[in-house]
């Protein structure tokens, strides 16, 4: 394992983490595509930014803590490859920590999101009217994200690279 020796390959490195995640982690990229609904949902309804930023943030402990059972996963993977006990609590514990975020962020998406949906409707069309272009475009980032979350892991390895079309 090399040490990054300045910025830029630090973030090489970190971009490399980000694509391995979304690439071979199912759940990360299910994570991916509900928060870009939610942040889209969010500009629909016309969020307050107080709120969009808290929704915002519990994306984001929700994505971290997914990235964060894979590193576990793989470090006890690597420390113990023959099943043991403390190797299995470790990789619980971690998903248990995805399933507790993931739990706080819908709650939290529930208790923002479920009033305004009522007005959801008017307030699409209001977007639609006043935004068309941008509603569009919106749509289609969606639409790509939900591509990829199907489409990736059909064309990429377990290491997170592209699986070659001469095997």
């Amino acid at each position: 394992m090399k040490r990054a020796e300045n910025l830029h390959e630090s973030f090489r490195y970190a971009f490399t983490g980000l694509r391995y995640a979304f690439v071979t982690q199912r759940n990360l990229r299910l994570h991916f595509f509900t928060a870009a609904a939610v942040m889209i949902l969010g500009w629909i309804l016309d969020l307050p930014r107080r709120e969009f930023i808290v929704v915002l943030a519990a994306i984001m402990v929700v994505m971290v803590a997914e990235m964060m059972n894979t590193a576990v996963e793989a470090v006890v993977d690597l420390a113990s490859p023959d099943i043991h006990p403390l190797a299995q609590t470790a990789k619980d514990v971690a998903a248990g920590a995805v399933l507790l975020a993931a739990t706080g962020a819908a709650l939290l998406g529930l208790w923002v999101f479920v009033p305004r949906l009522p007005t959801f409707g008017h307030e699409f069309m209001i977007r639609w009217n006043n935004e068309r272009g941008l509603t569009i475009i919106l749509l289609l980032v969606l639409a790509t994200i939900l591509a990829a979350v199907i489409w990736i892991p059909r064309t990429w390895n377990k290491e997170g690279y592209p699986t070659s079309q001469d095997h």
